[in-house]
């Protein structure tokens, strides 16, 4: 993906007038932590995209949103996330009407990714922080949960390219790793990392990955203080552990803005910042957002 849907947008605007039949742009493959994009040209659009099993399963489905390029002319994307643990094989990519019939059908093949494993022994402080139950651990995991599943087809702040929180200095965990907590008290925890670890002195500043709404911007006992911003419909960025915010919850933000500082808050062994990308409330690869993205005309 190497195209801005800027660049989309500009091209979709001179080949129009000579558009008669929908035209339909998807990609023929991707893998587990990949975000799926779906764009239909044309006065047929659709309304919903799913990836499905061959036996009829469905893995991720989302409706679409309409970004309109003149008077005339109106693109309709569907934004879908694999999610880490989709085994590879084949799928099929279904586009489907207003109606919920199918509009059209394409194979989606999914394929093998790699996934680092690693440990990480936690102090008494830290296990008994992961451990503990705590009614408000759950109400904040289902509040976060609920932020990040919405869908609203106005939201269109950002289309891309995103960018890095801060100049990347190095990464102390990936996305996907494959985690084993080691316990203070000998037991052990196994989890999927659903972000990048970015380490980074207390006080570095976090800029925003890109324009939009700031949706969450508080303490969490876990994640420690937290923003959650909204980009697109169903697309959201995630930064945990910082030190402090500077952003209210409702505020609108630019790419490149201010948000907050790089901490150790909540469970962390040391300041980093872990930054996280949500598609229809699935985890995919920050990194993956980066290199001009969301729509690529030629893929």
């Amino acid at each position: 993906m190497n195209k801005t849907i800027f660049r989309l947008v500009a091209l979709t605007a001179l080949i129009w007038p000579q558009i008669v039949h929908a035209q339909v742009h998807a990609p023929a493959s991707a893998q587990p932590g990949d975000h799926v994009v779906v764009a239909m040209f044309g006065s047929d659009g659709m309304a919903a995209a799913a990836i499905l099993q061959t036996d009829g399963s469905v893995i991720a489905e989302a409706p679409s949103f309409a970004i309109v390029l003149s008077p005339q002319a109106r693109l309709s994307c569907v934004i879908l996330g694999v999610a880490t643990t989709v085994a590879p094989g084949e799928y099929l990519l279904e586009l489907r009407s207003a109606t919920g019939d199918p509009l059209l059908s394409r194979r989606l093949s999914i394929e093998s990714r790699e996934f680092r494993r690693e440990e990480i022994p936690l102090s008494v402080t830290l296990t008994e922080l992961r451990k503990r139950r705590d009614p408000q651990k759950t109400a904040e995991a289902l509040y976060l949960q609920a932020i990040v599943g919405e869908f609203n087809p106005e939201s269109i702040y950002h289309p891309g390219p995103f960018g890095l929180p801060f100049p990347l200095t190095r990464r102390t965990s990936l996305f996907g790793d494959r985690r084993t907590y080691l316990y203070a008290d000998g037991e052990r925890a196994s989890t999927i990392h659903l972000g990048v670890d970015l380490a980074s002195p207390t006080g570095t500043p976090v800029a925003a990955s890109g324009s939009g709404l700031i949706r969450i911007a508080r303490n969490r006992i876990v994640t420690g203080n937290t923003i959650v911003i909204e980009h697109l419909p169903g697309v959201f960025s995630l930064y945990y552990h910082l030190d402090e915010i500077t952003v209210l919850e409702g505020d609108v933000v630019r790419i490149g803005d201010l948000i907050g500082t790089v901490g150790a808050t909540g469970l962390a062994t040391g300041p980093h910042l872990h930054w996280e990308f949500r598609v229809g409330g699935v985890s995919v690869d920050p990194e993956r957002m980066l290199p001009g993205v969301l729509v690529d005309f030629d893929r």
